[in-house]
């Protein structure tokens, strides 16, 4: 009886530490399996779920002191590209439309800068192409594992390698590769904006309707601004041979288009320049107003610097340091004058 009692405890022993045993090569499987991606593997995976994920998801948006609840809708499963909704849960009622082509501002006609102050509530991710152009400009680093909205994500640095562009510390869904959380860091590593997914829910299909507004259309309280494509016209002096005759190192001209901007009588010329991961529109418009806006501007992570030039305004502006619009905008001249400055 006492060999038997022996035996049975000894056994017991043996599978309470086979049971442990079980469970630690469980837990270095599962972590080995989650660190096997590079961080450029990582980032790659994140750009393509950006496509192929559709969810609902409520954000925490932070901009300096400014803080703001968010609902976003986004539907991946159209032919003709992705569609999202965003609505804001706190403050004025306002919500954003984007569609591949257009993307539309409904906020109360009340409210300062609605567009400028919503227009950057979602983060957007390089391409496959663009992914391979962030070596010239940053480093990617693998920072262990974290967690948010109740989620497993790994923590992925983008450090930049000048001064020309922020930081970002990113948190990736491990499931997924939906993008969690977003830190776009100065410097010293101080965050200037903070995008941060609280509830996820992921949908295989979305109701249509869900894209659609809920705020009165016909509300006199509420103003309505699509931007879109202009007729390409070739009359003006925005329509000239325009370009930056030293842009800052790893931007490249992603794009070179005439837009209708709400707020604006005439077509305005966009150029877009991108070093992959950060990007910074440039606006050449006629100058119609009799003081125009001059000088640097700055809204949290969102830099703008504006001049004018005979009867053209250049405005640049991007969610990158202040020093980088301002060298864009003086460096945008017509071909006629490829030696400009702007001073």
């Amino acid at each position: 009886m006492i060999a038997n009692a022996e035996r049975s405890k000894s056994r017991s022993r043996w599978c309470g530490s086979a049971g442990l045993l079980a469970i630690v090569l469980l837990v270095s499987t599962t972590a080995t399996a989650e660190t096997t991606r590079t961080a450029t593997e990582w980032l790659e995976w994140a750009s393509g779920a950006m496509g192929q994920q559709s969810f609902v998801a409520d954000v925490i948006y932070e901009q300096g002191s400014h803080v703001e609840a968010l609902r976003l809708w986004r539907d991946a499963s159209l032919a003709e590209g992705s569609r999202e909704r965003l609505m804001s849960l706190s403050g004025p009622p306002r919500e954003i439309l984007r569609t591949p082509a257009t993307t539309t501002y409904i906020s109360p006609t009340a409210s300062p800068h609605p567009r400028q102050r919503l227009a950057n509530r979602s983060l957007r991710l390089p391409g496959p192409d663009a992914i391979d152009q962030l070596d010239q400009s940053y480093t990617l680093n693998l920072e262990g594992q974290g967690r948010v909205a109740e989620r497993p994500a790994q923590r992925l640095r983008v450090i930049p390698k000048d001064n020309l562009r922020y930081g970002y510390a990113l948190w990736l869904d491990q499931q997924t590769g939906i993008v969690l959380r977003a830190d776009i860091l100065e410097s010293d590593g101080w965050p200037v904006e903070r995008f941060m997914v609280v509830d996820l829910e992921r949908r295989d299909s979305m109701d249509p309707a869900l894209l659609d507004p809920v705020l009165a259309e016909n509300d006199a309280t509420f103003e309505r601004a699509t931007r879109a494509d202009a007729a390409r016209d070739r009359d003006g002096p925005i329509h000239d041979n325009w370009s930056l005759t030293d842009p800052p190192a790893g931007f490249i001209q992603q794009a070179d288009r005439t837009e209708a901007l709400p707020g604006h009588e005439r077509p305005v010329r966009h150029l877009v320049f991108s070093d992959g991961i950060a990007s910074v529109s440039v606006y050449i418009k006629q100058s119609g107003a009799s003081e125009p806006l001059q000088g640097a501007m700055s809204m949290g992570g969102v830099n703008i610097h504006a001049r004018t030039q005979s009867e053209v305004q250049i405005l640049a502006v991007g969610q990158v340091p202040a020093i980088t619009v301002e060298r864009m905008a003086n460096a945008t001249v017509r071909a006629s004058q490829p030696n400009a400055t702007g001073q």
